[in-house]
């Protein structure tokens, strides 16, 4: 089946998306390590710290979310940065090189919906960029960005159909 050259265009673009998302993270990812974010200290910090912490100014208020996050995060703070700190790395690498799109778009979307929920009503946070976050890695997601200018792509073509269709 021949793509259109309007489907081509359309997964450039959606491809562009995916490769932006997959800078943000990586830019992320790495400021975060420079600040030591993902220690046991820097985890606990990013939701207590007098002067910034999400939960001192207001964040944390949707859904009881930071209760949630007092019962888990913040039980293990060294263990979940670790994770944290693997996890975005590996987010933000699979989608800038298209490798696993729509897994890797997934986590994306769960973890800029962990960024709302914490940051919802915090009073020095513009909570609507985490919904421009959540929305873009949810279309990469659904349109299978992976499948132009990706790694996925290459796995498309040489081995078809994945054995598990969210794969590629």
């Amino acid at each position: 089946m021949n793509e259109s050259s309007e489907t081509r265009y359309l997964r450039t673009l959606i491809a562009i998306l995916r490769i932006v998302l997959g800078i943000i993270i990586l830019a992320t990812w790495w400021e975060n390590q420079q600040k030591g974010l993902y220690s046991a200290q820097g985890i606990s910090d990013l939701f207590t710290h007098p002067d910034w912490g999400a939960f001192t100014h207001g964040g944390g208020s949707l859904l009881g979310y930071q209760a949630i996050i007092e019962n888990t995060v913040l039980q293990v703070p060294g263990a979940f940065g670790a994770l944290q700190m693997v996890g975005e790395l590996l987010l933000g690498l699979a989608l800038l090189v298209g490798g696993l799109t729509p897994l890797a778009a997934a986590g994306a979307s769960f973890f800029f919906l962990n960024l709302l929920l914490t940051y919802a009503g915090h009073s020095d946070e513009w909570i609507w960029s985490y919904v421009l976050l959540l929305a873009v890695a949810l279309v990469v997601m659904l349109a299978r960005a992976g499948r132009s200018l990706g790694i996925v792509a290459w796995l498309a073509k040489r081995w078809g159909r994945p054995p598990l269709g969210i794969l590629w």
